[in-house]
């Protein structure tokens, strides 16, 4: 479970060190064993703020992954990684956000923000459909995640969340069902949007928002100016 920046702050004042231990195990910056756990030593505060607050982001983003059952293929989850922190004449820097080669570097923002379909929905999105035409490739990739959910006409048994699109599969006839399903969702998507999860921006306001600076400027005694850049595909 990911810490918060205040008990992160809290356990830096009580213990002088940071267990910075990311996702899936991966260490960011400098770091040391002690007693079994590792984590960063030797770093001035402000470093270990730093490291500490962009490992907790990454297990923020796959809870909010996580709670909102929204990572069907795990790309979203497996996808995002911190790169070393670094330090200059402006200051110190972090990215955090999914690698621009990623696949997940690609569309991770329309589920961030959503997208504002032809017709209707997510109106604040900065994306939006502008026509309901299908291509090969979305129509591909909805007929995988048709596959991968099960999605069936003659469905008897289901899941709670093959639940929620057993109407899509009322649609079409069993003889066409998979192309057929896939076509009509894809128009669905495109008339109607993706609404907005927010799992990433709200998962940066957390880490590096308010609470983050306020922990900053009191380690250093003055205040502090963060600059959050999104850099390439979608990363920040």
């Amino acid at each position: 479970m990911p810490k918060s920046i205040s008990q992160i702050q809290n356990e830096y004042l009580a213990t002088g060190d940071l267990d910075v231990l990311g996702s899936q195990g991966q260490i960011v910056g400098r770091v040391g064993r002690r007693g079994g756990q590792i984590k960063a030593i030797g770093l001035p505060s402000v470093e270990l703020l730093l490291i500490a607050a962009a490992s907790n982001f990454i297990l923020k983003v796959k809870e909010n992954l996580n709670t909102l059952g929204i990572d069907d293929t795990g790309a979203l989850s497996d996808g995002i990684e911190a790169g070393e922190l670094q330090q200059d004449a402006n200051g110190y820097s972090i990215t955090v956000g999914y690698p621009a080669n990623s696949k997940a570097a690609k569309y991770y923002d329309y589920v961030n923000k959503g997208v504002k379909g032809f017709k209707s929905g997510t109106p604040n999105s900065p994306y939006s459909f502008k026509n309901i035409g299908v291509s090969r490739s979305m129509l591909k990739n909805i007929a995988s995640w048709v596959d991968r959910n099960g999605i069936r006409r003659n469905d008897v048994s289901i899941t709670k969340r093959q639940a929620k699109r057993e109407s899509l599969s009322k649609m079409v006839s069993e003889a066409s069902k998979k192309k057929s399903i896939a076509y009509a969702v894809a128009v669905n998507i495109k008339k109607k949007g993706l609404k907005k999860t927010g799992y990433f921006d709200n998962a940066v306001q957390e880490y590096f928002g308010n609470d983050f600076s306020t922990a900053i400027s009191k380690m250093i005694g003055q205040d502090v100016k963060i600059l959050i850049r999104q850099d390439g595909n979608n990363n920040q």
